[in-house]
C-alpha cells in the first residue's frame, strides 16, 4: 500500500463534508464525485469505491490524474512531486495542513 500524506486541521476541528463539497465546487481543477473506478493493471479487474467523496486533479504538466479523498474529517492523497503542490494550495484554502501517516510535517 502506498504511503499516504493527510490535509487535516490540528486537535479536533475535522474538516467538514459540507467544507471538502464547497472547496470543490469553488475549484474548477476538482473533480469531485462519490464513485472512483479503476482497472487493476496485474489482473485487469475493475475495482469500484462509492460514497467516498473524492476529487481528482489532473496536473497539467504530466496530464496525470492524483485523488484526494475525503475521509474521517481529514482529506488523504498519495505523495508524488505533483500531488504535494495541490495539497499545499487545498491545506491552506481549508487553514489546514499536511500530515504524513507518521505525523511529520510537510
Amino acid at each position: 500500500m502506498a504511503y499516504e500524506l493527510h490535509i487535516a486541521r490540528v486537535e479536533s476541528n475535522v474538516i467538514t463534508p459540507e467544507e471538502w463539497r464547497a472547496l470543490c465546487a469553488n475549484d474548477p481543477t476538482l473533480v469531485l464525485q462519490d464513485e472512483v473506478t479503476a482497472v487493476n493493471p496485474a489482473t485487469g479487474a475493475t475495482i469500484s469505491l462509492s460514497g467516498n467523496e473524492t476529487a481528482y486533479w489532473t496536473s497539467t504538466t504530466t496530464q496525470q490524474d492524483y485523488y484526494f479523498d475525503y475521509r474521517r474529517g481529514q482529506i488523504s492523497f498519495v505523495y508524488s512531486d505533483e500531488s504535494i503542490v495541490k495539497a499545499k494550495a487545498i491545506a491552506q484554502a481549508l487553514a489546514a495542513e499536511i500530515r504524513g501517516d507518521e505525523g511529520e510535517q510537510y
